[in-house]
């Protein structure tokens, strides 16, 4: 019974939607995949966010924080769905998770983003990758529902990270933004988060919160939510990267900043007798790859409206 709360928190304000728009093309006998949310223990200790400005400086924050979840898009005909691992259990349940005008990593409720320059893809230049990143912020700072005030910090010739730290990736252990494009990384962080990851994980997008004294999450506007401390979002360099093309940097990147934005997985993944994905709706937020997608569709709006329509007065 715990699961299936969990699963009804995550789909708030989304499932009416996905209810009037199934693809009437599907046929429902098909081999359906269904989002897993899996737990697993990490047991890292509590992390003290050190905040990182332009001149590679650091300063403590005045909470901790702890590494809560991690969400991941696959790639097509993997037979893997994206997935929702959660790192730390305990405490409690609730799996909406947001940022809090209150308490952000810096003084100010205008929402900031990064992106590295230094861990560069194989297959993409550093500009073209930086540029289809942008684009992706751009989009969603462009739905009109919102005033997120979206700053985009300048680049230091550094590698930051928190969790590329924890892993034992060469990496200053800091935050320079609340959410952070960090990079391409080597098949071997992506198989931290499942077996073979490397094979199939495109993305990730992991969610640190804060907590108090006690270890506890804490909730400062009192929204109901757990207040995000930062998301650091990874690429993976085991994969082929392209500009308008499979696998294009853009459509991986609206999907991951959707995560950092505070949006969960969204729509029914079917297996056609072709063996191809069909997704019911389709949206940049399905769990999986299914080509290029630049646009916010209908769904991906709704969800982000019912999250930042009222900031920063939430």
């Amino acid at each position: 019974m715990k699961l299936n709360r969990i699963i009804l928190v995550f789909c708030s304000g989304l499932l009416l939607y996905a209810c009037q728009n199934i693809d009437e093309s599907t046929d429902l006998s098909q081999q359906k995949f269904e989002e897993e949310i899996v737990y697993r223990n990490l047991d890292l200790p509590a992390i003290d966010v050190k905040s990182l400005n332009e001149n590679a400086r650091l300063a403590p924050s005045k909470y901790k924080a702890k590494l809560y979840m991690a969400e991941y898009i696959t790639a097509p005909e993997s037979e893997e769905m994206g997935r929702t691992v959660i790192f730390d259990n305990k405490g409690s349940k609730k799996l909406s998770i947001d940022f809090s005008p209150f308490e952000k990593l810096y003084e100010t409720p205008d929402m900031s983003y990064y992106v590295d320059e230094f861990r560069a893809s194989s297959s993409v230049d550093v500009a073209t990758a930086t540029a289809a990143i942008d684009r992706a912020a751009q989009t969603w700072d462009e739905v009109t529902c919102s005033e997120l005030g979206l700053t985009k910090i300048d680049a230091i010739p550094l590698p930051i990270g928190i969790i590329a730290n924890i892993l034992g990736f060469p990496s200053i252990d800091g935050a320079i933004a609340d959410v952070e494009h960090l990079g391409f990384m080597p098949a071997e962080f992506f198989d931290f988060l499942a077996p073979g990851g490397s094979n199939f994980i495109l993305g990730v997008t992991f969610t640190l919160i804060w907590i108090d004294d006690e270890g506890n999450p804490i909730d400062t506007n009192g929204d109901g939510k757990i207040d995000a401390a930062v998301r650091e979002i990874y690429y993976n360099d085991n994969f082929p990267w392209a500009d308008g093309a499979t696998f294009d940097v853009e459509t991986v990147a609206l999907h991951e900043m959707g995560h950092g934005l505070s949006q969960a997985h969204f729509g029914t993944a079917f297996i056609k007798k072709n063996g191809t994905v069909q997704f019911s709706p389709r949206a940049v937020m399905n769990a999986s790859y299914s080509g290029v997608q630049t646009e916010i569709g209908k769904t991906d709006n709704a969800g982000h409206c019912s999250i930042w329509a009222n900031w920063p007065n939430k």
